[in-house]
C-alpha cells in the first residue's frame, strides 16, 4: 500500500535515510513490522509517498470507521547516534495523509500444473503400475489419485509404501523423479493364501491424477527482480517483478551422489555422531541447499555444540552471485533444525546458521595479446574471478570455495594468467570488501577466513590495455 502524506515541519536532526521510525500494521493481536519499499518523505520530513508492503496477517480490524479497514501505524523508535540514527530534534507536523493500494505480492512456484491427466486404465490385478506424461514431479502439491467406481470418481490417497495398507485401503505410492504411479501388490503368504496391500480397481476403471506439477531445477533460483516479463497480460496488471530471490529449486540426484547416499543411510539409520552424519542428515532434511558444512566445538566454553552451516543453491549468470540469494530461506532452516533435533545425541546442543560471507573485490590489470579484442578479455576476466571465487561453485575443485581456506594473491594471478588472450597480468590486488554497507576496505595480500566463512566475490573490476 501507499501512503501519501503532506507535512508542513520538516522534523530536523534525523537521518533521512535512517529515521528513527517503524511501520507497524495490526493482525488482530499485535502489531507487525511492515517492510519499506520506499520512504519519499525522508522520515517525515517533507511531502512525499511511504510504500509498505504489508504482512500477509494484516486483518480487517477497523470496524468503528464503518468500512473494511486496517490499521497500520508509524511509531517513533530509540535513537542510535552510533549507528547513524540521530533522534528527532522537531517533531513532524502532518497535514494531510491518504492511504491506497498499488498492488499485491503472492506466491509463485517455478512450475506447470498438469490438471485431470488419465493415466491409464486398470486391469483388475494388483501391482499395476502406470506413469505420468510430464516428469519430474516437484513436491509442494499434494497428489490426490481418482478412479471411475460406479457414477462417480473415488479419491485415493498416496503413501510412501504398502507395509501398513490394508486390502480394501484405497492407497497408491508414486515416484516423483520417475512419474511412476504404482498399486498396492498381492503377496503370497507362507499358508499359500495370497494377501493384497491396498485395493485394486475394478477392471476397465479410469484411473486419473487430480493435478501434479511439473518443472523445477536449480534454473528457478533466480536472483531479486530477475522476473520482470509476463508472459501474457492480465487486466488491470502493468507490472510484476519478484522482490525477493527464488530458492529451493534443486536438480534431480545423479547416479555418484546416489552411489554416496546409499553406504551413509546404512552407516547413519538415522543417528547423529559424527560430523559428517550432521551433514548427511540435513541433507536429507533439505536436498534444496547447495552445501552443509559441521563444525563441531572447539573450545570448553562450546562443549556439547554443534555448528551446522547452510548454504543454499542459487542459480547465477556467470558466477555472479546477488548477495540476497546466500540467505537461506527460513523454512529450510526449520526442516534441518527439527531433522538434527530428532537425531542429535543426548546432551549435544545443534545450531542451524547460515554461512558466514567475507566480501573479496579483485581489482586487476591485464595486458592482451596482439589481436585479441580488449572488450572480450575483460568479460573472461571477470566471469573467471566470479566463477573461481565463488561459495557454491568456485574453487580449487568447483565444489564450491572451501570453508576457512584463505584467499592469496597468487592465485588469483594464476586465475588471469591462465586465461586465453592474456600477454601478461601487470597488477592484481586484492581489497575487503562488505557487501552490506557496500564499502570496501584496504588492499591486503591475503584475505583471511574463519572456519565458519566462505569468500564472496564483490564488484571486481579488470582493466585491460
Amino acid at each position: 500500500m501507499t501512503i501519501r502524506l503532506t507535512c508542513r515541519i520538516e522534523g530536523v536532526g534525523v537521518n533521512p535515510v535512517n529515521p528513527p521510525l517503524v511501520w507497524e500494521a495490526w493482525n488482530g493481536t499485535t502489531w507487525v513490522p511492515c517492510e519499506v519499499d520506499r520512504d519519499e518523505t525522508g522520515g517525515l520530513n517533507r511531502e512525499g509517498d511511504v510504500v509498505l508492503h504489508l504482512p500477509s496477517t494484516h486483518t480487517v480490524s477497523a470496524q468503528e470507521l464503518q468500512q473494511r479497514a486496517g490499521w497500520v501505524r508509524a511509531r517513533v523508535i530509540e535513537a542510535d547516534p552510533e549507528h547513524d540514527r540521530p533522534a528527532y530534534s522537531a517533531s513532524p507536523l502532518i497535514t494531510r495523509i491518504t492511504a491506497f493500494t498499488i498492488g499485491g505480492t503472492v506466491e509463485a512456484v517455478n512450475a506447470e500444473t498438469v490438471l485431470a491427466e488419465e493415466v491409464g486404465l486398470s486391469e483388475g490385478v494388483p501391482g499395476q503400475t502406470f506413469q505420468v506424461q510430464r516428469r519430474p514431479v516437484v513436491p509442494g502439491l499434494p497428489l490426490v489419485m481418482e478412479v471411475s467406481e460406479g457414477a462417480g470418481w473415488q479419491e485415493w490417497t498416496e503413501v510412501p509404501d504398502f507395509s501398513d495398507s490394508g486390502p480394501e485401503d484405497p492407497h497408491f505410492a508414486f515416484d516423483q523423479v520417475n512419474g511412476e504411479l504404482r498399486l498396492g501388490p498381492a503377496v503370497r503368504q507362507p499358508d499359500g493364501a495370497l494377501r493384497r496391500y491396498g485395493r485394486t480397481p475394478i477392471k476397465g476403471a479410469h484411473l486419473r491424477l487430480r493435478a501434479y506439477r511439473t518443472g523445477g531445477g536449480s534454473q528457478g533460483n533466480v536472483g531479486a527482480h530477475a522476473l520482470s516479463v509476463m508472459k501474457s497480460s492480465i487486466p488491470y496488471v502493468a507490472r510484476v517483478e519478484n522482490r525477493r530471490p527464488a530458492a529451493g529449486g534443486r536438480d534431480g540426484e545423479d547416479v555418484e551422489n546416489a552411489k554416496v547416499r546409499g553406504p551413509m543411510v546404512l552407516r547413519t539409520l538415522g543417528r547423529a555422531v559424527t560430523a559428517e552424519d550432521y551433514e548427511f542428515l540435513a541433507r536429507e532434511a533439505a536436498p534444496e541447499v547447495a552445501r552443509v558444512r559441521c563444525l563441531p566445538a572447539t573450545s570448553a566454553a562450546e562443549a556439547g555444540v554443534v555448528r551446522v552451516l547452510v548454504v543454499p543453491a542459487a542459480a547465477a549468470s556467470g558466477g555472479r552471485l546477488r548477495f540476497e540469494q546466500l540467505a537461506p530461506a527460513e523454512e529450510t532452516m526449520q526442516a534441518i533444525s527439527r531433522r538434527l533435533e530428532d537425531c542429535r545425541p543426548i546432551g549435544a546442543r545443534v545450531l542451524v546458521q547460515s554461512a558466514l560471507y567475507r566480501g573479496l573485490t579483485v581489482v586487476a590489470r591485464l595486458r592482451a595479446r596482439p589481436g585479441n579484442s580488449a572488450a572480450r578479455l575483460q568479460e573472461d576476466a571477470l566471469d573467471a574471478l566470479y566463477g573461481y571465487l565463488n561459495p557454491i561453485t568456485g574453487g580449487p575443485e568447483g565444489g564450491g570455495w572451501p570453508f576457512g581456506r584463505p584467499v592469496h594473491g597468487g592465485e588469483v594471478f594464476a586465475v588471469l594468467q591462465s586465461l586465453r588472450g592474456v600477454e601478461l597480468v601487470e597488477d592484481v590486488r586484492l581489497f575487503e570488501a562488505d557487501p552490506m554497507t557496500r564499502q570496501r576496505g584496504g588492499v591486503v595480500q591475503r584475505l583471511e577466513l574463519e572456519p565458519h566463512a566462505l569468500v564472496y566475490s564483490y564488484e571486481h573490476q579488470v582493466r585491460v590495455e
